[in-house]
């Protein structure tokens, strides 16, 4: 079978609707996460060097009715020997395979499930990972007695539409059934004091603080790069994620209407292996969201932004 991105999407799609006989023509998805509308800036295709060390990965956000009712993952960024938001690099570790196991992690942390990639497909415009996901939802909270029933995390099933963050090492091209196993994923976590967010970027127990306000540029961008501030880390318990985040407003600037935006911080974890945790950022607006990944390139005290995209169409 021919291995370019259009001919596995076309057989991909064919696939998926040939299963799925309810679905909607050209596999449209049956739930929608919410779509980017009122933006400062549409988002950039991003490419940084990436360090040497650390392995080569795809961190994608799979939504287990995304895809005409069935598991669809849309990609965020990948690291390889360059950190990038490039859709058509990424779609083509998808389309090729070589991203193909990917571990999906629940709102707290844990491993929900196993998201298989299969191939391609169109949803409204853009290509986005189509396959099996066996698992929990991502947006589920572990029973709290053994033999319990897990619970919802409502904050999650309200912003995240139910979806979670996904990562696959990148390996040869086969796609799952050439990949035995989706990787181990480290993770970290966040918690707020007041207008700061303390996170553990190198893993060594002393929080790295982190101005909220500082993630969002002047015209409410992702910021370019977000550095430390020299502050006494708080004793607030650490979160894997944490939704509903107000930034503190420029001066002279009201946040509200299409200068309103809040932050969700969906994941801290270590994506390439190499000791320090990166930061998975949602930005919502008035209509819609972008998805932001922060790595700290050089020293825990500065993440930078090597992705950029918009996850779902």
């Amino acid at each position: 079978m021919p291995l370019d991105p259009e001919a596995r999407r076309t057989v991909a799609c064919a696939i998926a609707l040939m299963a799925l006989s309810t679905a909607a023509a050209g596999c449209g998805p049956a739930v929608r996460p919410e779509a980017p509308g009122d933006e400062p800036t549409p988002p950039r295709v991003i490419k940084r060097p990436a360090p040497a060390m650390g392995r080569s990965a795809l961190i994608g956000e799979m939504c287990p009715q995304g895809a005409g009712g069935r598991p669809g993952l849309a990609a965020l960024a990948l690291r390889d020997v360059s950190w990038s938001s490039d859709h058509d690099e990424m779609e083509m570790a998808l389309a090729r395979g070589t991203a193909a196991q990917f571990a999906v992690l629940a709102s707290d942390g844990r491993r929900a499930g196993v998201f298989s990639a299969v191939g391609t497909a169109d949803v409204g415009g853009a290509a986005v990972a189509i396959g099996s996901f066996a698992g929990s939802p991502p947006c589920s909270k572990p029973a709290s007695t053994p033999g319990g029933e897990a619970t919802a995390d409502s904050s999650c099933l309200t912003l995240q539409r139910g979806c979670g963050v996904a990562v696959a090492a990148l390996g040869a091209p086969g796609g799952a059934f050439a990949v035995a196993e989706a990787p181990d994923v480290t993770v970290g976590g966040v918690c707020k004091s007041g207008d700061v967010l303390a996170i553990d970027v190198d893993g060594d127990g002393a929080a790295e603080m982190f101005p909220l306000a500082g993630f969002v540029d002047a015209v409410r961008a992702p910021a370019e790069e977000v550095s430390a501030a020299a502050m006494v880390s708080p004793t607030c318990p650490p979160t894997f994620s944490l939704f509903g985040l107000v930034p503190m407003a420029a001066p002279g600037v009201v946040m509200d209407g299409k200068h309103k935006v809040e932050l969700d911080m969906l994941a801290v974890l270590d994506i390439d292996e190499d000791g320090r945790r990166e930061v998975v950022v949602a930005f919502r607006y008035n209509e819609g969201r972008t998805i932001a990944v922060y790595s700290a390139m050089s020293t825990a005290s500065r993440l930078e932004l090597v992705g950029e995209s918009r996850p779902w169409p």
